[in-house]
């Protein structure tokens, strides 16, 4: 096994005599657009991002999506359901050993706003004492199942030293057979310390996935997992969290 290092290189000054360069040529007008390609084409990404994947480890898919992004060096973070850590232990690690971010998604992908205290604190200790046991990272945040959740959820989970975090990029892709339009709906909604909802479990997933990097990189965006998010500078410029709730909560369900 091996660690990526997510590390990038910013060449702040070589973007700057790129857009020059487009400007001599002929181009006397840069849009945005046009400036951020120049960014992104010398290593100077000025936006962050988020890519999570819920619902795993899928036995056949999980090493997929390791695999793209292992290739395109590309840190993510894996909302992981318990009763599936179970089945494929043998994965948690692998996620782990690629240096990628694994927090809970509960044990049993239940609607938490329909359980008691207690099975709702069993769904998140549960899963994060199994993570904690194949993977060695102490989960600090939580997904709840379909975006479900109420103030009960979220002060029981406080309690537990959780932090939610829901989502500001639905794709729908848990339903959609398309990966063009996966593809087109994270670039349509994309945005500055935005979070991204993928699923571990489908084809068109997988299939939409370098696209999504290839195409959010050209436009100037740096991928990071959610602890990184929460402690850049974007987040106290982008309420990230806030956002995800909010959006999440008017556009539903499925997460």
């Amino acid at each position: 096994m091996f660690r990526i290092n997510f590390n990038f290189v910013v060449y702040r000054y070589e973007a700057i005599l790129a857009i020059a360069a487009l400007i001599l040529a002929g181009s006397f007008v840069v849009s945005a657009r046009d400036s951020e390609y120049a960014f992104a084409s010398q290593g100077y990404y000025p936006y962050t991002i988020a890519l999570t994947f819920d619902d795993g480890p899928h036995k056949i898919y999980t090493d997929k999506i390791l695999d793209i992004l292992a290739g395109e060096r590309v840190p993510a973070t894996f909302f992981l359901v318990g009763s599936r850590i179970v089945e494929n232990p043998s994965l948690v690690r692998k996620i782990s050993d690629l240096g990628f971010e694994i927090d809970a998604h509960t044990y049993s992908h239940r609607n938490m706003s329909k359980l008691s205290d207690g099975e709702i604190a069993d769904e998140l200790l549960l899963t994060r004492n199994l993570i904690k046991s194949f993977s060695g990272q102490e989960s600090a945040y939580f997904r709840p199942p379909g975006g479900q959740y109420n103030e009960r959820v979220l002060s029981i989970a406080g309690n537990l030293k959780f932090s939610m975090v829901l989502w500001t990029v639905f794709t729908k892709d848990h339903e959609e057979e398309n990966p063009g339009i996966i593809v087109k709906k994270v670039l349509a909604q994309a945005n500055n310390g935005g979070v991204v909802l993928l699923h571990s479990g489908r084809l068109p997933t997988i299939e939409a996935l370098p696209e999504i990097i290839r195409e959010l990189r050209s436009r100037g965006y740096r991928f990071v997992t959610i602890s990184e998010l929460e402690h850049s500078d974007d987040s106290a410029n982008t309420p990230w969290l806030k956002n995800a709730l909010t959006l999440a909560a008017k556009k539903g369900i499925n997460g």
